[in-house]
């Protein structure tokens, strides 16, 4: 389970650029939903950060089951 924790963090961080952009195209089209638009990217932004965090807990498991992190032995 760790280890697919590791490797949907790359899909949580291309839909964040796919969100940030989306947000960015709406706001050239219409100023008015600049406001939103941040608040979005903001929830959009903390969701990737989470996803961030998710990964190293997936690797601190891993190291605490094998010695192992990201794919070098410690000690």
């Amino acid at each position: 389970m760790a280890q697919a924790v590791i490797a949907y963090d790359d899909v949580v961080d291309a839909l964040y650029g796919k969100i940030k952009a989306d947000l960015i195209a709406l706001v050239h089209r219409d100023v008015q939903n600049g406001e939103r638009a941040f608040d979005l990217l903001q929830i959009a932004k903390y969701y990737e950060r989470i996803g961030d965090h998710a990964v190293n807990i997936a690797e601190w498991v891993i190291f605490s089951i094998t010695g192992h992190h990201k794919d070098r032995p410690i000690l």
